[in-house]
């Protein structure tokens, strides 16, 4: 089973863009290999849903964040390379010696560069694999217990087999001359080459875990813990947003008794970000990869969807609030299939007027309140829908970010409290800025 979430989803809370400062994935944009790269966006675009499964692929990104192995590859040696030996067989062996021979003789009568080039690959090859086998050793390192430990094995395995030996050991010459170019090519690209493209994808394996490890040692992100019952739906301690440097942290529990989170907060609070830094912290959980945060524990959910920042379509003709009412009303069907999802909901219908809005708000609430397979995150600033769902819900955690006023100068601290805030400070802040006395000419602007 996939992860079920969508492009909105994916927009609100800024987890793709290789070439985004901002988004998630920015943070991971360092790896060597092209097929690293490929494995890193796949796990981007597929999150988990088998609890051992990520755990698993957890326990080797804490072993790699534990150990500072690096990666001992240049971009460029490792693309001449990967080259070199894909597309190899072991039924090519005649026509890549012919091709050799014909190089050579070229070479001769009117100084080609193509015998050089092949050179150059067989040498850059032969010292890569020799790199590598003594990677390996390191690798191998206390990795006993750990899932690693049997890709560790088996990368060593394939490079300590007889023939691959021999030919790293028997060819430390920089200019091998024609036989022994043929000779060296053969194994390489046609008796071995199985067992070197093997070892090709171990290591693009192995880039990945390399960059994640270092983004959680430098980082200092957690692991999470993924399982498949319990009382606790997503508990995060410490949460904070991944690309904010120095951001506030926060704990957010969300329990089968306690499914829906309740948060209220005047403007310029932090609910959005928060809210969005939960969201992540659910989605990378997923992935297997670490998690802003000093720990969390989470159920396995099966999808995920936000409506944070909902647009408007022009071309369609849908108004702001159309199309928040078109997004809840997607997300509605996906929660009445009885699916285990995570939904966060920002600032419901805050297209349209008050009243509107708090009607809406308040009944879609009270609805979502009663699916309690899924685990939601609800914000508004408008504070009475608060008030009244917690006459009615008994399922609702209630916290909010408070205001602080330092004269009249409003200040946040961005840690949650319990309960419903009672700030209402927007006007203050018109003032501060002398709105009115702009319009009104009284001041210069």
């Amino acid at each position: 089973m996939s992860f079920e979430t969508d492009k909105q989803t994916l927009d609100d809370l800024n987890l793709l863009g290789k070439y985004k400062n901002s988004s998630v994935y920015s943070l991971y944009v360092d790896t060597i290999t092209r097929g690293g790269e490929r494995k890193m966006e796949d796990m981007f675009l597929h999150p988990l849903t088998d609890a051992k499964a990520i755990n698993d692929r957890s326990s080797v990104f804490r072993y790699f964040k534990e150990h500072n192995f690096g990666f001992p590859f240049g971009k460029e040696e490792f693309d001449t390379v990967e080259q070199y030996i894909a597309g190899a067989s072991g039924k090519r062996g005649f026509m890549n010696m012919v091709q050799i021979m014909r190089a050579k003789a070229m070479f001769y009568i009117s100084h080609d560069q193509e015998f050089g080039i092949i050179r150059d690959r067989v040498v850059t090859s032969i010292e890569f694999f020799r790199k590598a086998r003594k990677y390996f050793d390191e690798l191998g390192k206390d990795a006993a217990g750990n899932r690693f430990q049997e890709v560790a094995e088996r990368g060593k395995a394939l490079l300590n087999d007889s023939k691959i030996v021999k030919l790293l050991e028997n060819s430390r010459r920089e200019n091998p001359g024609l036989m022994d170019l043929i000779l060296f090519d053969q194994n390489l690209r046609c008796s071995c080459h199985k067992k070197f493209k093997e070892v090709i994808e171990i290591l693009q394996d192995v880039d990945v875990n390399v960059v994640v490890g270092n983004v959680a040692r430098e980082k200092n992100f957690c692991f999470a813990e993924a399982v498949v019952d319990g009382d606790v739906l997503i508990s995060v301690k410490g949460v904070h947003h991944p690309r904010i440097d120095g951001a506030i942290s926060n704990d957010v529990d969300v329990t089968v008794d306690k499914n829906v989170f309740f948060l209220t907060g005047a403007n310029m609070a932090g609910k959005s970000t928060l809210m969005k830094s939960f969201g992540i912290a659910v989605y990378v959980a997923h992935m297997g990869f670490p998690v802003a945060a000093t720990s969390m524990k989470f159920r396995i959910q099966d999808g995920m969807y936000t409506s944070i920042n909902v647009p408007d379509n022009i071309n369609l003709g849908y108004s702001h609030f159309y199309a928040e009412v078109l997004r809840v009303k997607k997300v509605a069907i996906e929660v009445s299939r009885d699916k285990h999802l995570l939904v966060i909901f920002d600032e419901l219908f805050k297209g349209t007027n008050v009243k509107d809005a708090f009607d809406a708000t308040l009944a879609v609430t009270e609805a979502i309140a009663e699916r309690k397979n899924c685990a939601f995150m609800v914000s508004t600033h408008i504070i009475e829908v608060g008030q009244e769902l917690g006459k009615h819900c008994n399922n609702v955690t209630f916290e909010y970010l408070p205001t602080v006023m330092k004269g009249k100068l409003p200040t946040y601290t961005y840690k949650l409290e319990q309960g419903i805030t009672s700030d209402k400070h927007g006007m203050i802040i018109i003032n501060n800025e002398k709105i009115i006395e702009i319009i009104k000419g009284e001041i210069a602007s």
